[in-house]
């Protein structure tokens, strides 16, 4: 132990003596690991960090797939469940210990205290099943939590909220738990709040930070009744199995409880047959991590970041390599007199390796401030909207490990090439002037690192510029709606306390103020609008037509004038205008996918539809539309109709009512203005605030910006392999530099007898320059299939862009060039102009 502290103090006053050499060291490093860490910690916390419950790697959710948020009929593979349905499976199910519900979307509702006249925050509520929090096992930072007496019809209203909510949305306040809350008008009483760190079961950007009983879910949306409705499923389900043998023999159960529910529902059944019955099924997915919107959504881009990142600090450990190697080289004659003084090898290996995993430890330490800036960053540029953010730029004890275990791997192997070539170098060689021989054996690791520079280098940056192509063809097509000169509002009437009948009277206030609005144009609203991510689905029936059971349909209830005001062109008859009303014939305008899909093209205008078989009559179609984009930008148009909000589908069904009446409940609002935007969206506020200052406008922005939000994923792939590949390409280019002008101080005697012996600095330069393009070369002859490869790689995120573009590697390979020569001209031009007499005297 002695001898090994003996050569860390060697070490360290070996690097105090090289200030220049530590810096940049330090620097390639923290630049190499802090990029992946960053990367790393948002792995981590996206797809590995377990919710803060008792074991959670004990919980699993029923059904692999997460949806949102309603759904009839039969499922494919079944993921939602409605309450009777999540009932029979409670109490049917053995080998469970404890089966929880809870709603698949969230509510909104307006809170504010009782007797505070401060105005109302909205919040999103989850309603919960009353065995919730003890399946999971939450803890509470103050209060109690919901228990099953609190989930029974007729229970006093209860309502627990989040430590996070209760810090931002309520101050902190001690006094409010036991306290009354009006929830959307509704007094109820809060009984708790949960411990800091749980945000719920859903790993998701705004999570909600309110939760109710599920029998109170009838108050606070009265007109979807889905706690009545058999056939509507809409909770997902999450069950506790403490001994993993048990998993597949609660996943057999659960299909077998599901089938014969099914077999005692057929009116709950689309009256399907038992064949179609018995392939219905289900399975258990882990749920350690929570239901997993985020990993859902952004698994894929975090997986090619990290391969990216770790592109980048291979490249930095090439840089330390070469940096170590130089080093080794410029004490040659000092390690060679050591050995020939009895020094043993094994010691100048380790005192290398020891330096080397010094260098890397300090630069791990930077690593942690450049990862947490970019973690910080990245969150910024990925969410810039949230509330609540599950996902913070805290450096959590997995990434520290991480982070240190990833330095000391880079020390050590970035020691190798070095103490390897100091083992086997010959101590009289160097006592004899070796320094001047004409070719050096030990280059060519050095070499070989600059070649894998640049061909990692090459690969990173042409993937950047695929994903760069693809993203300027997707914000570039044409979306047959204009967003310049438009604002859209989202909003929550139901929130607000409205109820269905109250609707129309509040759509006629909103016309009638608005009719002479300064700096608004029209104004018009719908359940959903354009690439706001969200969508409803009708099955579609022809009069003495089998449409079959794929025949589905995106549906939408518009008010009059909304495409003119959206900016979407009516290609055939009229658009939905204020002669459509509740006692007219039901009418609907579709799109051109829909005319394609269910008429084969043929003239569509005064044919009819409807939304199943019995009623296939429903609606009389007056005109088509452009296929306006309401859903991915990436993806092909979807069939689509739309429906005035001013006519209602008279169903049979109640929970086709149901739904029907929630669709008349609008989502947004979009609006055409002219002059000043700031202007506008205060007129717009003074506006709502006159028609009902309860209504909460949740966002209000202009439409290129609701545009842009689309594509905030793809933005900050394309930001970060950007940004990663031309870091890629300052290493490299320095990594040239080092090797080139190492060379150059190594051949110094050879240069000036060359010069000597008539040689013109202009054939030096070129010499030296041809050299370090020769390697450059070669990099970008091997980087080529590297980029075949990730091209390959990022194919499925590609929009109208194939993974091989020869103009993207044309670009990219000149770009490299030209930081090849730039490196190289330095040391090429101090070649240049060296003197031959005092060349001749080096040594």
């Amino acid at each position: 132990m002695q001898t090994i502290w003996q050569d860390v103090q060697y070490a360290l006053r070996q690097l105090r003596r090289a200030p220049g050499f530590v810096a940049t060291a330090i620097l390639t490093l923290a630049l190499g690991i802090g990029a992946t860490t960053a990367i790393f910690s948002l792995v981590y916390q996206v797809m590995l960090r377990s919710i803060p419950v008792e074991h959670p790697e004990q919980l699993y959710k029923i059904g692999k797939e997460i949806n949102c948020c309603v759904e009839g009929g039969m499922q494919r593979d079944w993921s939602m469940f409605s309450y009777d349905l999540y009932r029979y499976l409670r109490d049917q199910t053995p080998g469970t210990d404890g089966i929880a519900a809870v709603q698949a979307g969230s509510t909104s509702v307006s809170a504010h205290r009782v007797g505070d006249n401060a105005a109302s925050v909205f919040l999103d509520a989850s309603p919960v099943s009353g065995n919730y929090f003890s399946l999971l096992g939450v803890k509470t930072y103050s209060g109690r939590l919901l228990g099953p007496e609190d989930d029974r019809v007729g229970a006093a209203p209860a309502a627990v909220i989040s430590y996070t909510v209760w810090r931002t949305q309520f101050n902190g306040d001690d006094h409010l738990v036991g306290s009354t809350l009006m929830l959307s008008g509704h007094p109820v009483t809060l009984v708790g709040i949960t411990a800091p760190g749980f945000l719920g079961e859903h790993n998701t950007q705004d999570p909600a930070g309110l939760w109710l009983p599920l029998t109170q879910e009838p108050t606070f949306e009265p007109d979807r009744k889905l706690l009545q409705l058999p056939g509507t499923h809409y909770l997902d389900l999450l069950v506790r199995i403490k001994n993993p043998k048990q998993v597949s023999r609660v996943q057999t159960a659960l299909q077998g409880e599901l089938r014969q529910w099914l077999m005692a529902n057929p009116d709950q059944t689309q009256h399907a047959t038992p064949e179609q019955i018995a392939q219905q099924t289900t399975e258990l997915a882990s749920a350690s991590t929570g239901i997993n919107d985020l990993r859902n959504q952004y698994e894929s881009s975090l997986k090619l970041l990290f391969v990216v990142a770790g592109f980048v600090l291979l490249i930095a450990c090439a840089n330390l390599a070469n940096l170590m190697l130089v080093r080794g080289m410029a004490r040659r004659q000092e390690l060679s007199v050591r050995t020939a003084l009895g020094a043993p090898k094994i010691r100048l290996i380790r005192q290398a390796l020891i330096e080397s995993t010094l260098l890397a430890v300090l630069g791990g330490a930077g690593a942690l401030l450049v990862a947490y800036a970019g973690s910080h960053g990245i969150i910024a540029w990925s969410m810039p909207e949230a509330g609540v953010n599950p996902i913070t730029a805290s450096i959590s004890l997995p990434v520290l490990v991480f982070a240190l275990m990833v330095s000391l791997t880079t020390g050590i192997v970035c020691a190798v090439a070095p103490a390897w070539i100091t083992s086997r170098s010959n101590p009289l060689d160097a006592l004899r002037g070796a320094n001047r021989s004409t070719s050096d054996s030990s280059a060519l690791p050095q070499k070989i690192m600059v070649v894998l520079q640049a061909a990692l280098s090459l690969a990173l940056l042409s993937t950047a510029g695929l994903l760069i192509t693809s993203l300027r063809h997707l914000e570039h097509q044409t979306f047959h709606f204009e967003p310049h000169g438009r604002m859209i509002l989202s909003v929550d009437l139901q929130a607000a306390g409205y109820n269905y009948q109250q609707l129309a009277p509040l759509y006629q206030r909103i016309d009638n103020t608005f009719a002479h609005q300064p700096g608004v144009d029209s104004i018009a609203y719908a359940s959903y609008a354009p690439m706001t991510g969200d969508h409803w689905a009708s099955g579609v029936a022809l009069p003495g037509a089998d449409s079959g059971k794929d025949a589905v349909a995106f549906y939408n209830s518009v008010s009059s004038n909304f495409f003119e005001t959206l900016g979407t062109r009516v290609l055939l008859g009229r658009a939905i205008n204020d002669h459509d009303t509740a006692t007219s014939q039901h009418v609907a305008v579709v799109n051109q996918t829909f005319v394609r899909r269910f008429f084969q093209g043929k003239y569509p205008i005064g044919e009819h539809f409807g939304p199943e078989p019995n009623m296939a009559s429903e609606y009389q179609i007056v005109g088509v539309v452009e296929d306006t984009t309401y859903g991915s930008a990436s993806q092909p148009a979807e069939p689509m109709f739309f429906m005035p909000l001013a006519q209602a589908t008279k169903y049979a069904a109640d929970q086709d009512i149901s739904q029907e009446n929630v669709m008349h409940y609008i989502g947004n609002v979009v609006l055409r203005f002219h002059g000043d935007e700031s202007a506008a969206a205060a007129s717009v506020r003074q506006a709502f605030k006159s028609i009902d200052p309860t209504i909460p406008i949740f966002q209000m922005r202009s439409y290129n910006d609701q545009l842009s939000s689309n594509f905030t994923q793809e933005e900050l792939v394309v930001r970060l392999t950007s940004l990663f590949g031309m870091l890629a390409l300052v290493l490299a280019s320095i990594g040239l530099y080092g090797v080139t002008a190492y060379a150059v101080a190594r051949r110094t005697s050879e240069i000036g007898i060359r010069m000597a012996l008539g040689a013109s600095r202009g054939s030096v330069l070129k010499m030296i320059i041809e050299n370090a393009l020769t390697q450059a070369g070669i990099g970008l002859a091997i980087g080529l299939p590297l980029a075949y490869f990730g091209g390959s790689l990022v194919r499925h995120s590609l929009y109208q862009t194939s993974a091989f573009q020869p103009v993207v590697l044309l670009v990219v390979t000149a770009l490299l060039l030209v930081s090849a020569t730039a490196a190289a001209l330095i040391p090429a031009r101090r070649a240049a102009s060296i003197d031959p007499m005092k060349a001749l005297r080096t040594d």
